[in-house]
């Protein structure tokens, strides 16, 4: 087993797994979930087209566009933890925007970098990383909280 699948089975297991330890009250924030999933494949089909990134080595290697490991499994649960546990005031709100996209930005860069799961065609550029985090974790959280003030 090359260390691309060991990669992709592993997050996919801890993601779960931390799914699972939370679990409690994570039901409500299923449509996060769906929603995230259906962004991140949209996001991976411009990327397909426009050749910003590509994803060389995969578990389904027939399905070309996305990474089913990441847009299928772990954004979704990524997504379910972040709108979950979103702190109020705005200093703290900040720190966590940056934390998070930090972290993920990092494990990103280490991927792109030692492995061939992640390519990107102009070379990794962090500010493009961040930007669209950011903007992915503000959509996530007001379409949660869109759909919970129309119920």
């Amino acid at each position: 087993m090359t260390i691309e699948y060991l990669i992709q089975y592993t997050s996919m297991a801890v993601a779960i797994l931390f799914l699972i330890i939370k679990r409690a009250g994570m039901k409500k924030y299923v449509p996060v979930a769906m929603f995230s999933s259906l962004y991140a494949n949209l996001w991976c089909y411009i990327a397909k087209y426009y050749n910003f990134w590509s994803f060389p080595s995969r578990i389904f290697p027939i399905v070309e566009d996305i990474s089913i490991t990441v847009n299928l499994i772990v954004v979704p649960i990524i997504a379910m933890f972040w709108v979950r546990y979103y702190p109020t005031g705005f200093k703290k709100e900040i720190l966590w925007y940056f934390m998070w996209s930090s972290g993920l930005i990092a494990i990103e860069f280490l991927i792109e970098k030692y492995t061939n799961l992640l390519s990107y065609s102009n070379g990794f550029k962090w500010y493009y990383s961040y930007f669209l985090w950011f903007i992915s974790f503000y959509i996530w959280r007001q379409f949660h909280l869109w759909l919970y003030r129309h119920y």
